[in-house]
């Protein structure tokens, strides 16, 4: 609509002969005065254009803003620091570029707690490594997982942060709906995959299905154990499966237990993976009183089990399954590294 309104506002500028042209032009073979009149419109039609950009320019588009240092920022595309640093202060370790700390997007200073020393350093080389700034996701993972971290906290009982970010317990909330339908949970026909899927389920899945029942247990107030229940589509076929409610309450009683930063972690693995039980492994293997026999590698075949698979038998879409196998393993180090903490001395 604002467009058209400056090419209605051009128009008044146009002679009046140009306009009769046009309309002779569109009711009499194409002639001389034909071909004036496609001369007159092409030149109306540079000429509106070249109005409009100067309206544009000089905001005359409603809803147009002036360039803004950041606009400025993203049309040079140039790095406007020289020296990224990892400062030790009282508290943590301060992320800087030129002297000044990295914010979050609350505004909070982007601070490392000493027990993360390694991931201070990790984000301090992000940095360093960014070309330009063309900041994509996938150049600064430890950094978006560290940030929300830190926002999450300061949203705990800040209502107006939790308006823009979310709250602990919506978080909690979504990844408790992964439970029912985890990918470590759901068994596929024996015939899949000429039986070869089912038979790299049942090695995978029930050993680390075992592992989690018996970490859960700990989370019991009774202390009785914990059965998650699975989903056998050989002979239940697609119906949804549904955790007990006292699985659901100890699941839940062991995400109360986690701080920010082991929450996020939890998150994006679980988000990557389909499975809150991925999640999970990944608090557990950076935990050093836990003797959680899985490694990153584990987690991300059997998250993607079933496309593995399928590409050794039909090969891979280039661009396609090459990308998303670096994919899942780079969120799976990133939330790993989120949740290690250096062992105290």
């Amino acid at each position: 609509m604002l467009y058209s309104r400056i090419y209605v506002r051009s128009l008044r500028s146009v002679p009046r002969s140009i306009i009769c042209a046009r309309r002779y032009a569109s009711i009499t073979p194409k002639g001389p005065g034909a071909i004036a009149a496609e001369q007159a419109n092409a030149t109306a039609a540079r000429d509106s254009r070249i109005k409009a950009t100067k309206l544009a320019n000089e905001g005359g588009l409603k809803g147009a803003k002036k360039d803004s240092a950041t606009n400025k920022l993203e049309q040079t595309l140039a790095r406007f620091w020289e020296k990224v640093t990892c400062e030790e202060a009282a508290d943590g370790f301060k992320i800087q570029l030129d002297g000044k700390t990295i914010k979050t997007p609350l505004g909070l200073e982007l601070l490392i707690p000493k027990e993360k020393q390694s991931l201070a350093f990790l984000i301090t080389n992000e940095w360093k490594s960014l070309p330009n700034l063309q900041v994509k996701p996938y150049l600064l993972p430890l950094t978006s997982l560290a940030s929300r971290a830190i926002d999450l906290a300061k949203a705990a009982d800040d209502l107006e942060a939790q308006a823009q970010i979310g709250s602990i317990d919506g978080i909690k909330d979504l990844l408790m709906k992964y439970l029912d339908t985890d990918t470590l949970l759901v068994f596929a026909p024996r015939k899949d995959c000429d039986g070869e899927l089912r038979k790299e389920q049942e090695k995978l899945y029930f050993p680390m299905k075992k592992s989690m029942e018996e970490y859960f247990s700990k989370f019991s107030e009774d202390g009785k154990p914990i059965v998650l229940q699975h989903l056998d589509t050989e002979t239940s076929g697609i119906i949804g499966n549904k955790q007990s409610e006292r699985t659901k309450e100890v699941v839940r009683r062991f995400l109360d237990s986690l701080d920010s930063w082991q929450l996020v972690a939890l998150e994006r693995a679980t988000l990557t993976c389909k499975s809150l039980l991925c999640g999970v492994a990944i608090v557990r293997m950076n935990n050093e009183d836990d003797k959680f026999a899985y490694t990153l590698e584990d987690l991300a075949r059997a998250a993607t089990l079933e496309t593995i698979l399928q590409t050794a038998r039909w090969g891979e879409v280039e661009d396609t399954h090459d990308v998303e196998k670096v994919d899942v393993r780079r969120h799976l180090a990133s939330a790993s590294i989120l949740c290690y903490n250096k062992p105290a001395e």
